[in-house]
Parts: C-alpha cells; sequence; structure tokens
C-alpha cells in the first residue's frame, strides 16, 4: 500500500475517533443510569416507539384563511416528516381524546396491536460544566381521571404524551448531582443523595396513572396550581371539591434489563438525529378537559411537541433550575 494511503488512513481514523469515543461514553452513561420505573395498577400504557404513533397517524397543518386543520400526508413517516414551518400535528386517524375513556381505550387498542417493545429516548447533553441525562418516554395517550371509580365524570385527556427523567452529572468526572422528573407543566427535582435508586445508579420513578406525571414516591399528589387553566381552577373552587391530585402506586415495572422486570430498550437521540427528532409540531390533536354541568368538554390547547421543542431540552440547567424542590 502506497505511503501516502496509509498516511490518509491513519488521519481518517484519528478525526473519527473522538466521535466514536464520545458515542460509546454516551451510551455507557445512558445504560449506567437508566432509570427503573414503576407503573400505577390501572393504568393501560407503557412508553413505546414513536414509529407505530407517526404509521397510526396522519399529518395535518393549521391553515389560517381556512380555519381548521387540512390533511397534508395520510401516511406518514418518521423520516418523512417536516423539519420546519409551523401549524403541524400528527392526529391518530382512529381515536379522539374528546371521548374520554371510550377514547382512551381506543388508542390502548391502538397502541397494543404493535405490539412494540417498551423503549426510552435518551440524550446526552454536554455542557460546560455539567452533562444532563435525558430519559424521554412516549405514550400514546394521557388520560387523568379525577376519581378514577368513576373516570369519565371529571377528566383531562391529549393525545400523544412526552415525559422526561433528567440527571445532571459534574462534567469532570461524571459524578451525580440531582435529578429532574417531570410532572405536568413542569417537573421537581432532588438531590442525588436523596433520590430513590436500583442498585446505587438507576433512578426510581413512580409513574402516576394516566396523566405519566413522574414522582419519586407513591401516594396521592397534588397537581401544582401552575399547571391547571383558570376555568379549571374556578371549577374547583365554585364546586368545593379539593384539587386534582395524581394517582401513584407501585406495580409493574420496566428498566434495564437486569432488573428483572420487563425490559425497556434505550434509544439514543441527538440534536442532529433521529430525523423525526426535529419535528416541531404537535404529537397529537387537541387537548381536552370535562365536567358536568356548564364545563362541558372544551379543549384547552395543543397536544404536546416533540423532545427537541421543550425548554428541558433547550435549556436543561435553566429549566431544571426552575423546577421547584420535591
Amino acid at each position: 500500500m502506497p505511503r501516502y494511503i496509509v498516511v490518509l488512513c491513519a488521519l481518517a481514523l484519528a478525526l473519527l475517533a473522538p466521535a466514536s469515543t464520545n458515542a460509546a461514553s454516551s451510551e455507557r452513561l445512558l445504560a449506567k443510569y437508566q432509570p427503573v420505573t414503576y407503573f400505577t395498577p390501572g393504568d393501560a400504557f407503557r412508553p413505546t416507539t414513536v414509529e407505530t404513533f407517526v404509521a397510526d397517524s396522519t399529518l395535518e397543518r393549521f391553515i389560517p384563511v381556512l380555519g381548521g386543520w387540512v390533511p397534508v400526508d395520510p401516511a406518514p413517516t418518521v423520516d418523512s416528516l417536516p423539519t420546519a414551518g409551523a401549524g403541524w400535528r400528527l392526529n391518530q386517524r382512529t381515536c379522539s381524546p374528546a371521548a374520554g375513556s371510550a377514547g382512551a381505550a381506543c388508542y390502548a387498542a391502538a397502541w397494543s396491536a404493535h405490539d412494540a417493545r417498551s423503549t426510552v429516548y435518551g440524550r446526552v447533553a454536554r455542557l460546560e460544566t455539567r452533562i444532563v441525562l435525558q430519559y424521554w418516554f412516549f405514550y400514546y395517550d394521557d388520560f387523568y381521571p379525577y376519581n378514577p371509580l368513576t373516570p369519565d365524570l371529571i377528566w383531562q385527556a391529549h393525545e400523544g404524551d412526552w415525559e422526561v427523567v433528567n440527571v445532571v452529572l459534574t462534567r469532570q468526572d461524571d459524578e451525580p448531582l440531582y435529578v429532574g422528573y417531570s410532572q405536568h407543566c413542569n417537573g421537581r427535582t432532588r438531590a442525588w443523595s436523596e433520590t430513590p435508586r436500583w442498585r446505587g445508579h438507576h433512578p426510581v420513578v413512580y409513574v402516576a396513572l394516566g396523566s405519566h406525571a413522574n414522582y419519586f414516591s407513591p401516594g396521592e399528589h397534588v397537581f401544582d396550581q401552575a399547571c391547571l387553566p383558570a376555568p379549571v381552577l374556578s371549577f374547583f373552587a365554585q364546586t368545593g371539591l379539593p384539587l386534582p391530585r395524581d394517582h401513584v402506586a407501585k406495580g409493574s415495572a420496566a428498566g434495564p434489563a437486569a432488573f428483572g422486570a420487563e425490559s425497556t430498550a434505550v434509544t439514543m437521540v441527538s440534536e442532529t438525529g433521529p430525523h423525526w427528532i426535529g419535528f416541531p409540531g404537535a404529537w397529537g390533536e387537541l387537548e381536552y378537559v370535562h365536567a358536568p354541568g356548564p364545563v362541558g368538554t372544551p379543549f384547552i390547547g395543543q397536544s404536546p411537541p416533540g423532545p427537541a421543542q421543550h425548554a428541558v431540552w433547550i435549556d436543561p440547567l435553566g429549566t431544571l433550575a426552575s423546577w421547584p424542590a420535591g
């Protein structure tokens, strides 16, 4: 082999080595601190792959002059989603969150039909002084019943649900400092030394019934009032009912294969890929609340955007600093 080819090969390997080493290090860190998740009995959903959800959806765009949503692609794929522009959303073709518990059953059937494995999307954000590990969980549906025994009396629902668990490490020696668990419109943080863990490295997460908010312990957890729209707060004030609480109990579990329960695969994502991470639209149609009397079933917002559109992705440390300790 000519000497100049040998030199070129050596240079190419030298250039590729840092990226390869960095990727290996990222996979190692994500595996080392992968959460163990306990699900509340009665929840019909588990974190799953985005491919199945997209396959069941129509890609739509809001056209202001028409005042409504227009189908753009009846059969999108994760590789065909747009990565620019406004007004996009994915809309499940056969289900609606406005149907209450019947809608939740429809989403559960659609998800189950794919028999997709339990999945979490792992991201490593290497900042100047910290490394932030993010574990993004995607669920087909969010259906929160105020009283699980009468689920269609008072509820909140939206199609598609993104939740995240953050583990913050020192940049110098990868030592864990604290965690941040998503809960509704914000989340809670806790020092690593006070976080429940399995085998010392894996934070334990308790997932609330229907809403999939993440908690440090089972029990009844009152919603942060900042996450409740004014009409909802007004309804509870007028009726004298207690504010909504998340129902959290220790049921079936998932996590690292070594944990011995359902194994959750970690799929790496970053700012540059896979393609769907750049989708700027909503992962689902509208969000609804329902209550008796004059409230009815109004929509109160859009379904959530994907991970890269969330504040905690864009500014991890700043956003986590705004979350209360809990």
